[in-house]
C-alpha cells in the first residue's frame, strides 16, 4: 500500500504540473481526476483503456502486383516538380526564388511547354501569395508574359490569391503541440476539389505554419498535411522557404528542423547572385525521390526575366556534349516524320525520348538525356507542340520549327 504521506506529495506534484484539478488546501481531488484505486486504497497499477475500435489496415504480398502495370511517375516539372506530390523550394531573400516560381505558374498556366530546360505539364495554376504584395507579383506576370509574347490579360488559367497578412495561417499549433487547420487551409482544399489545378504555389513557409519550425513531430503533421492534399487530387505544390544561415552557407537550401527536407520528396535551391556575375544564378535539384539529384541549371537575367544561359553551364564540354545531343533529337524527329511516325512531348509510351532511346541511330543516349534535349530545344524554338485530331480527342506531338 503506498504510504499516506508519499500520496500527498505524489498528488501536490500532479496538481502543480497541471494533470489535476485544483481543489480546497488538504482536500483531495474529485474522484474522476485522481488515479481510481481498490477497495483498500492501494492505486490499481494494470487498468484496461477503454474499448475502442481498431483501424482496419490490409497488408499485401507482391502477388498483389502481378498482371498489373506499375504506377509511373507524372511529373509537373520533369525530374524536378512531381505530380501529385509536395517540392520545396528555397532560396535567400532577393535571389530569385519568385520569379522563377512566378515563371513557372505562368508557362503552366498558358500552355507553354517548357520551363528554364525542362517540359513542364499544362492546365490550371493557383498561386497563394502570403509574402509578396499584389503590385509585384502583378509587375512579374507581365514582364514573363512579354518575354513569352503571351496577353497577359487573358490567363483564365492563372489564379492569385492574396490573404490579408494577419490570415495567412494554414495551421495553429496549440499549447499542447498539436496542430490544427486555419480556415485558409480548408479554404484551399475546397478550391483545389472545385478546379483541379495542376500546379499550386505557396509563399512561404513562415507566413503559413503557426508552429515551432524546429519541433519535428509539427513539421511532419503540416507537410503531411500538404502532401495528402497534393496526392487525393493529383496537383503538385510547391512550397516556398528561406534557407537558414547554415542551408545558405553549404548551398543546401535547408533551415530549421532536417524534417523539413525529410518529409518532402523533392528540393529545389536557388543560389544567390554570383559575385562576379550579379546576373547568373544556379538552379539546383538538391533531392529527388523519383529522379537524379543534382542536376543544375545556369539561368541568367536577360533584362524581363531569367533565361537558361548554355554558354554558362559548368563546361564548354557539357555545352557540346548537349548539343550533340540535340542535333540527334533533330535528326530522329526528321526520321519519324518520314516514316509516318508521331511523337508526343509526354512521358510514358509513345513520348518521344522514350521511341528516340529504343532507336538504333540512339548511339546509347538515354530517355533521360533526350527529355534534357527536348526542353532545350522547346525552349530555343527549334521544335514546337502540334495539336492535331477532333475537339473530343486532341492529342499534342513534336514537329520541327519553321526557321
Amino acid at each position: 500500500m503506498l504510504n499516506p504521506d508519499h500520496r500527498a506529495i505524489a498528488l501536490q506534484v500532479l496538481e502543480e504540473e497541471g494533470f489535476l484539478a485544483a481543489g480546497p488546501r488538504g482536500e483531495e481531488p474529485p474522484a474522476y481526476d485522481r488515479y481510481p484505486d481498490s477497495a483498500d486504497g492501494e492505486p490499481i497499477a494494470d487498468i484496461d483503456p477503454p474499448s475502442q475500435a481498431l483501424p482496419a489496415y490490409a497488408a499485401i504480398t507482391p502477388a498483389a502486383w502481378k498482371g498489373t502495370d506499375p504506377e509511373q511517375q507524372r511529373w509537373l516539372a520533369n525530374a524536378r516538380v512531381p505530380s501529385g506530390d509536395l517540392t520545396i523550394m528555397s532560396g535567400n531573400g532577393g535571389s530569385g526564388k519568385t520569379e522563377i516560381i512566378t515563371q513557372l505558374l505562368v508557362n503552366v498556366a498558358a500552355g507553354l511547354p517548357d520551363w528554364l530546360g525542362c517540359t513542364i505539364e499544362a492546365g490550371p495554376a493557383l498561386f497563394l501569395s502570403c509574402e509578396e504584395p499584389e503590385h509585384n507579383i502583378r509587375d512579374r506576370v507581365e514582364r514573363i508574359c512579354k518575354h513569352r509574347c503571351v496577353d497577359p490579360y487573358n490567363l483564365p488559367n492563372l489564379h492569385l490569391l492574396f490573404p490579408d497578412l494577419e490570415s495567412t495561417w494554414l495551421v495553429h499549433a496549440g499549447k499542447d503541440g498539436r496542430l490544427s487547420r486555419a480556415p485558409l487551409l480548408h479554404w484551399l482544399e475546397a478550391w483545389i476539389v472545385e478546379h483541379k489545378p495542376r500546379l499550386v504555389v505557396i509563399d512561404n513557409v513562415a507566413a503559413v505554419f503557426d508552429g515551432e519550425a524546429v519541433a519535428r513531430r509539427q513539421v511532419r503533421a503540416f507537410l503531411a498535411m500538404l502532401r495528402k492534399i497534393a496526392r487525393e487530387h493529383d496537383t503538385a505544390i510547391v512550397l516556398l522557404d528561406h534557407p537558414s544561415v547554415r542551408g545558405m552557407a553549404d548551398g543546401s537550401g535547408t533551415a530549421n528542423s532536417v524534417d523539413w527536407r525529410n518529409s518532402v520528396r523533392s528540393m529545389l535551391h536557388l543560389s544567390d547572385p554570383e559575385k562576379e556575375d550579379p546576373d547568373a544564378r544556379t538552379l539546383t535539384v538538391t533531392k529527388s525521390n523519383y529522379g537524379r539529384t543534382g542536376e543544375r541549371t545556369t539561368l541568367r537575367w536577360g533584362g524581363l526575366t531569367f533565361t537558361t544561359a548554355m554558354a554558362g553551364e559548368a563546361s564548354p564540354y557539357r555545352a557540346a556534349a548537349d548539343r550533340e545531343v540535340d542535333e540527334l533529337f533533330l535528326r530522329l524527329l526528321d526520321l519519324f516524320a518520314a516514316q509516318g511516325r508521331t511523337v508526343r512531348p509526354n512521358t510514358g509510351r509513345g513520348s518521344a525520348p522514350a521511341e528516340m532511346a529504343e532507336e538504333p541511330d540512339a548511339g546509347g543516349v538515354r530517355a533521360e538525356a533526350f527529355r534534357a534535349a527536348m526542353g532545350r530545344l522547346l525552349t530555343a524554338g527549334r521544335i514546337k507542340i502540334v495539336e492535331s485530331g477532333p475537339p473530343s480527342r486532341r492529342s499534342k506531338h513534336l514537329e520541327r520549327a519553321l526557321p
